[in-house]
């Protein structure tokens, strides 16, 4: 794995894209995640410069993201009809941007070679996760499919994202990954009782993963303690894309989700939910469908929330992407305002720079993010709403939770989509915000793929991809707090510090100050 070549190092980082694109969700392959980044790091630590490093990552790193990201090319081609060259362009581009802070977690992990000998390699989990941090904030924030979300399809190592969220998911497989990396080295060069040594932390970190997870599951909640069951619907439109804001559809779209609200009730539910945009007009500000829509409601006869845009005169002639909570008369009991956009989609950011795009979603005008949190309250229990790509940011579900939400809504329209990897990464990703708070889910999406999921992440109930019909399901209204809703994103900055010290800062030694690359200065 050291300097042996081209075509060493092409196969090389052929490894890395294959084991690290096929473990994702929506490939799945088993126990990829916890050996990927061991042929990452052979290639930037067998750079010869640290510069030489962040040059390779870039290139695995985008490599290795373009079977994530290529479903951006259907979106702008097909759903934008923006044509297959701009959006191919965007796929290659959001790709190289990922590959960006692969390339700072090459050099990274020359740098701690370099600095440190074969040691400091094991300082490169802190380093890999506080580079998904910067990811997951940085330029509004990207945290699509991190390393910890490899994990989401299995029960049992999915659990302890209660403890640190997904960064303490990523820490943990990159520490297999290193465990990996330098067992194999010291195997090549026939170093075998060295090499079974360097796999102990990767195996303690597989271990302490399927261990926890067990105990977890093998102690479940009192049954004192908990709450009744909410027999719950989702009203799955399955509306295609290119009729959704047709103005001649709107009313035969309303009859859709009239009929399997009704439908729902019948099957005896409790609370049906729409999914976003499932009225394709302002509510509220378009009276004789905002009108009819309550009067559908309330012939269901079971209180419904459904998302819709929302337009807001009062407040300056902004537009939301918005939540609503109608009970069983048709009459609004609350709202959520969409807060985190999407960038291209939603709105365009520096406007007065790019002002020749158009976003993706219909109308002209940009939507504004809302203000705060809002909670529904259903049969006793608050409820968290959360729009779409909002799913992503465990930051804006804990502050529901920490505001005492019982269980969880998330409405989406992945029709934009299509059949892609996707959908699938997208409800891998909301699977683990159950995990992480141990709240239920209810997720409802226009086309597929609609939820009900457990406070352990299992989905009890699905509806697949382009079908229509409604999704019956039981959630358990849940309390308490986990150590990661208590600590929030503590971990991931004990990470990014632990980071700063170990590159930025020089090292004292006896003899003064060790400066790389140079010999030490005397005090």
């Amino acid at each position: 794995m050291n300097r042996r070549g081209p075509a060493a190092r092409f196969l090389t980082g052929a490894l890395f894209v294959l084991a690290y694109a096929l473990g994702t969700p929506g490939y799945d392959v088993p126990g990829l995640p916890l050996v990927c980044l061991a042929p990452f790091l052979a290639l930037a630590v067998s750079a010869g410069s640290a510069r030489q490093a962040a040059w390779r990552g870039w290139i695995a790193g985008t490599a290795g993201s373009i079977p994530l990201y290529y479903w951006i090319a259907y979106t702008i081609a097909v759903q934008g009809k923006l044509g297959w060259a701009p959006g191919s362009l965007a796929a290659f581009l959001v790709s190289a941007y990922v590959g960006a802070y692969f390339s700072v977690s090459a050099a990274a992990a020359h740098r701690l070679e370099g600095r440190f000998g074969e040691a400091g390699l094991w300082l490169f989990p802190a380093v890999w996760t506080a580079v998904e941090v910067a990811r997951s904030h940085l330029f509004s924030g990207f945290p699509w499919m991190l390393l910890g979300y490899s994990v989401a399809g299995s029960a049992t190592l999915r659990q302890a994202a209660d403890l640190a969220g997904v960064p303490g998911l990523s820490f943990l497989l990159a520490l297999s990954g290193v465990s990996v990396y330098i067992a194999g080295k010291r195997l090549s060069d026939r170093f075998t009782a060295k090499a079974a040594i360097r796999l102990i932390p990767g195996v303690a970190a597989l271990l302490f993963l399927v261990l926890y997870g067990r105990v977890h599951s093998a102690n479940p909640e009192d049954p004192a303690t908990r709450a009744p069951e909410v027999k719950v619907a989702i009203a799955q439109g399955g509306i295609d894309q290119s009729e959704k804001w047709d103005p001649g559809n709107q009313s035969a779209t309303l009859e859709i989700y009239g009929g399997l609200t009704r439908e729902a009730r019948g099957a005896g539910v409790q609370i049906v939910v729409w999914p976003e945009t499932a009225a394709p007009f302002f509510y509220g500000w378009e009276a004789v469908l905002s009108r009819r829509l309550e009067a559908i409601a309330a012939s269901g006869g079971v209180p419904v929330i459904f998302g819709a845009p929302r337009y807001d005169p009062a407040g300056g002639g902004k537009f939301y992407n918005s939540v609503f909570h109608l009970d069983a008369r048709g009459v609004v009991l609350g709202r959520y305002d969409k807060r985190h956009l999407v960038p291209f989609g939603e709105y365009i950011p520096l406007r007065p720079v790019l002002f020749f795009l158009n976003k993706l979603t219909a109308g002209e005008g940009d939507f504004s993010s809302g203000t705060g949190p809002a909670l529904f309250r259903f049969g006793g229990h608050p409820v968290a709403a959360s729009v779409c790509y909002e799913a992503l940011f465990p930051a804006l579900i804990r502050e529901g939770v920490l505001g005492g939400a019982a269980w969880l809504v998330n409405v989406t329209n992945d029709a934009w989509f299509g059949d892609t990897v996707a959908p699938h990464q997208h409800l891998a990703m909301a699977r683990m915000r159950c995990v992480e708070f141990r709240r239920p889910m209810v997720r409802a999406a226009n086309a597929g793929i609609s939820a009900i999921i457990d406070g352990n992440g299992g989905v009890a109930a699905s509806l697949g991809l382009f079908r229509r019909g409604i999704l019956v399901g039981a959630i358990r209204p849940a309390a308490g707090g986990t150590v990661y809703a208590k600590t929030g994103e503590i971990f991931g900055i004990s990470c990014s510090i632990l980071t700063v010290l170990a590159l930025i800062f020089p090292l004292r030694g006896s003899h003064g100050i060790r400066i790389d690359g140079r010999e030490n200065i005397g005090a």
